[in-house]
């Protein structure tokens, strides 16, 4: 058996006089040897971050989308994702109707594919899959969900108040302002494909919570968010074949009034993370690793917000370009102060673009590990 550095022994063997000093030179380059294979392999306690360490491992120095520090020995991510995101160039505008078409948001910083929030690994087995896109400027932070699902489910009412999207099908951003990771004044947005909304404010760790039903958080607080869906498929209705959803959003700086500075400037970082979820589970950005559900702020990424030319920081390079052919779907445009929410159609839309009510149906026999709830 290999004895771990601290137990290993340099033997002066008893056997005479003769040949000593070769001996003693050998056993002087052995316990070199020893001591080189130590500091290159402890196993020490500066090895790698443990599970739940608020601490990450030293980034890789290639730049891009989602950028993930080295493994740990144990073959999982030790870091949380990173993710550089530019501000809109002077001029240019983006116009929410669910299509993510603009130029703008063709070279935004993306996500890349999410991963199982389990492993922090890609996961082609679970139902749904997704990426996210990033933009910001002095007003609002725009945010767009390409989620492929082939089951489309919704059967919330039209114009329902903070329903509880993640035990259908959603997308959800978690927000933390201040980028320290404490769980301390964070932000949920859900958006699901009805393009209805659940918005609430939290002061801890899943806290304040009103019972295993709710209230989660304090749910009077609203994101004052613009949002379109468009649908790839029917929603609640298993007959035909559906390849997922795109959600669309912009959320004003003035809603994060818990944060030090909203709009935040080239340079500062915010922590964040992303879902696709079904049925109170799905595939995140930034994995939870088993470190609770999927409100860990420790876990959440790093979002650097950068000038329009990357100043402060590299912006995010594409990774793939998922969902640039979109069959004629649904869009449904969601304004504060206007209709309820998931009724106004998107200025533009194709005819008929507005989403009908759905009845409630069956819900997804699906639960990732960790549970949102």
């Amino acid at each position: 058996m290999r004895r771990p550095c601290s137990q290993r022994r340099s033997f002066n063997g008893a056997h005479g006089a003769h040949g000593a000093r070769p001996r003693a030179l050998a056993l002087v380059m052995l316990g070199a040897a020893f001591a080189a294979s130590c500091s290159r392999g402890g196993g020490g306690e500066q090895g790698a971050a443990p599970a739940g360490s608020a601490g990450r491992a030293p980034a890789s120095a290639s730049a891009g989308a989602g950028r993930t520090a080295d493994a740990d020995p144990r073959g999982r991510p030790a870091a949380v994702k990173e993710l550089s995101v530019r501000k809109l160039a002077p001029g240019a505008a983006v116009t929410i109707d669910g299509r993510l078409d603009e130029p703008a948001w063709q070279a935004a910083a993306r996500t890349g594919p999410f991963v199982n929030a389990g492993t922090g690994r890609e996961d082609r087995s679970l139902p749904t899959q997704g990426e996210a896109r990033l933009l910001w400027d002095d007003a609002f932070l725009y945010v767009g969900f390409d989620v492929n699902d082939g089951t489309i489910t919704g059967g919330f009412p039209q114009g329902a108040s903070d329903p509880h999207l993640w035990e259908r099908d959603t997308v959800e951003v978690m927000i933390d302002p201040d980028g320290d990771g404490d769980n301390k004044d964070y932000y949920e947005i859900q958006i699901g494909p009805q393009n209805l909304v659940f918005d609430s404010q939290f002061d801890d760790y899943n806290a304040p919570r009103g019972g295993p039903n709710g209230p989660f958080g304090h749910q009077a607080w609203s994101a004052g968010l613009v949002s379109a869906v468009e649908l790839r498929g029917t929603i609640d209705d298993d007959s035909d074949e559906d390849r997922g959803y795109v959600v669309e959003a912009k959320i004003p700086w003035s809603s994060f009034a818990k944060a030090k500075a909203a709009p935040p400037s080239p340079g500062d970082v915010w922590r964040m993370n992303f879902y696709a979820m079904q049925n109170n589970g799905g595939a995140a950005w930034s994995p939870i690793l088993g470190e609770g559900n999927f409100h860990r702020a420790r876990r959440f990424g790093r979002v650097r917000f950068v000038g329009p030319g990357g100043e402060t920081g590299g912006a995010g390079a594409s990774t793939s370009d998922a969902g640039a052919a979109r069959d004629a779907g649904a869009v449904t445009v969601n304004a504060p102060s206007a209709a309820p929410l998931g009724t106004t159609s998107a200025a533009g839309a194709r005819p008929g673009a507005a989403v009908p009510s759905a009845s409630a149906g069956p819900k997804p026999v699906y639960r990732a590990d960790p549970p949102d709830r």
